[in-house]
């Protein structure tokens, strides 16, 4: 099934702003990706959306595996299929255990991972799921993470939160051969 729009290219149909926002996600990311690729529709946007991606996924104080987690948190609970199958990927290439993603996949209880996994994804659960964050919850993170930490935790699901609505408004499904989600 074909997205509905196309993703846009630095070409003539496109006004000159998406055509900018297009060229400078190429020259940073030496690709385009879906939903940033998308939100070039929106000019300048699209440009800022991969570079706030590629912040949060590179340079930050997390590690790899514990944003992966953190990503995989938020398209679980978006059904974010494309992302979720990219990014358990991603995760089991970065260090992260099958048995997390299992767990986020399926809403498992969280008692046989780790303390850091466990955290990470009742974190998730509580921010994109609930009403409000506990205060438990919310110091604990801080405590092990940091202010820092803890704001990169939430923004990098926040933001692939995002990323998961532009996909779904753009009909933009995941590859035949995906990782799928657990229906709930």
């Amino acid at each position: 099934m074909m997205p509905r729009l196309p993703i846009p290219s630095d070409t003539e149909p496109f006004g000159e702003e998406t055509r900018a926002a297009v060229r400078h996600i190429q020259q940073t990311r030496k690709s385009m990706p879906p939903p940033s690729s998308y939100l070039t529709y929106a000019g300048q946007a699209g440009g800022l959306l991969s570079d706030l991606v590629e912040h949060l996924r590179y340079h930050t104080s997390l590690t790899d595996a514990e944003t992966e987690l953190a990503i995989c948190t938020a398209a679980r609970a978006a059904d974010g299929a494309h992302i979720w199958s990219a990014h358990v990927k991603l995760g089991l290439q970065a260090g992260a255990r099958e048995e997390a993603f299992q767990a986020i996949d399926t809403y498992a209880p969280l008692d046989d991972l780790t303390a850091d996994e466990a955290l990470i994804i009742g974190f998730g659960r509580e921010l994109l799921e609930s009403p409000q964050v506990s205060d438990e919850t919310f110091a604990a993170v801080r405590a092990r993470y940091g202010e820092r930490g803890l704001m990169e935790i939430t923004a990098a699901m926040s933001v692939y939160m995002m990323n998961a609505t532009i996909l779904r408004v753009m009909d933009h499904q995941a590859a035949a051969d995906a990782r799928p989600l657990t229906p709930r």
